[in-house]
């Protein structure tokens, strides 16, 4: 009975999702996992329940009691039956560990700054048996990855005649005390292709803002996606943070071709500048850069979106630097129309400076930040959605 329930109420979710924003310039994507009946190995006595994985929070998430390992793998599954067969075709299956904060933690060299509780080898397995009860055998291994290092991974699966999807971890990318596997884990029915799928790649600002913790405050509350879904009812978008601090454009163009093979998405927003204002890159070598970046992402068949270098108050460097980076954005826009302008950063802050930290060149916390992440959602809303 609970499962006719529930498989009457996610058909009833999808139709009103679709009808309530049937406009969208962007197909939606049904997030078909949201309270599915989750499972897990892992019983330990601190062992979270595994439906904080796909509640509708992502101020929490599930975490193991234990450190998985080759010969005893710690695994978190769902129960998909009850969504509609035609949403389980295709499955897109994205897991987010924000216990580890840059997307790829191995790049900061500067100081010491691993994973936490970060996933690291794994399958992502299906099962075609009957909702219910987990299965103990059929399980089929459809993505495996070794040594992982990102704190997100997105993987699009050919879902058709399953019902369970699991994510089974082999070990963890952390340190001492920090060895368990920690995650959020949705799943979507892409039957109309990923459209609906962003990843914001840049340096420590894109970091602390672009994360999924609702981060409350005076000027309101919520993830991008939540922000996106507030306004759009049929679109909550997955959305990576693609954000490590201590990063400059140089960077972005070394490892660009790694991560848009990694992203099955379409949007990619790439926030560089602050990094290369402060430390006096030439503006030649910060287009070629950007240009390269941008390159890669339309090769891909994706839209890159970029917007212009927060002002600081209290560097001259970025002061100074950041006018001729910013019209090398203008430039680079000029070349490639296909970019999407971006959010102006530089004279939101410049006349808020009320909303960065006190070092001056991050946004504050949580108000400063919540602003930065809003004004993504709005130019999404104003030059996509709608």
């Amino acid at each position: 009975m609970k499962k006719i329930l529930r498989s009457a109420l996610i058909a009833v979710t999808l139709v009103a999702m679709i009808a309530g924003c049937g406009k969208t310039k962007v197909a939606p994507m049904p997030l078909i996992s949201r309270g599915a009946p989750a499972y897990t190995n892992d019983t330990g006595k601190d062992a979270k329940l595994p439906s904080l994985a796909n509640n509708a929070g992502y101020g929490d998430a599930w975490r193991s009691s234990g450190t998985p390992s080759p010969k005893k793998p710690i695994w978190l599954a769902y129960d998909l039956s009850g969504a509609p067969a035609p949403a389980r075709i295709k499955a897109l299956l994205v897991w987010y560990n924000e216990d580890t904060s840059p997307y790829d933690h191995t790049l900061i060299t500067a100081i010491k700054n691993p994973g936490y509780n970060n996933v690291g080898s794994y399958t992502i397995d299906a099962n075609p048996a009957p909702g219910g009860k987990v299965p103990e055998t059929g399980w089929v291994t459809l993505v495996t990855v070794a040594k992982n290092r990102f704190h997100s991974r997105q993987h699009v699966l050919d879902f058709n005649g399953f019902n369970w999807v699991r994510l089974s971890a082999a070990s963890a990318d952390g340190t001492k005390d920090n060895m368990n596997v920690s995650f959020n884990m949705d799943v979507y029915g892409p039957s109309k292709g990923t459209q609906d799928d962003w990843i914001f790649i840049g340096d420590s600002i894109t970091q602390m803002a672009m994360h999924h913790n609702p981060m409350a405050c005076k000027a309101g509350s919520g993830s991008f996606s939540r922000l996106i879904n507030a306004s759009c009812p049929s679109n909550f978008p997955v959305q990576e943070n693609g954000g490590t601090g201590y990063m400059t454009s140089a960077d972005g163009a070394k490892h660009i071709n790694e991560w848009i093979v990694m992203f099955p998405g379409r949007y990619v927003a790439l926030s560089y500048g602050t990094n290369d204002a402060w430390n006096g890159m030439k503006p030649e070598e910060f287009y070629n850069n950007y240009s390269i970046m941008a390159g890669a992402v339309l090769k891909a068949g994706k839209i890159p979106l970029i917007p212009s270098i927060p002002w600081s108050f209290s560097q001259e460097k970025i002061q100074k630097n950041g006018v001729e980076l910013n019209r090398q954005i203008e430039r680079l826009c000029s070349a490639y129309p296909q970019i999407i302008k971006g959010p102006d950063f530089w004279n939101f802050y410049r006349g808020r400076p009320d909303l960065l930290s006190k070092d001056g060149v991050h946004p504050s916390w949580p108000d400063g930040l919540f602003m930065y992440r809003k004004m993504w959602a709005d130019t999404a809303l104003n030059k996509i959605y709608k």
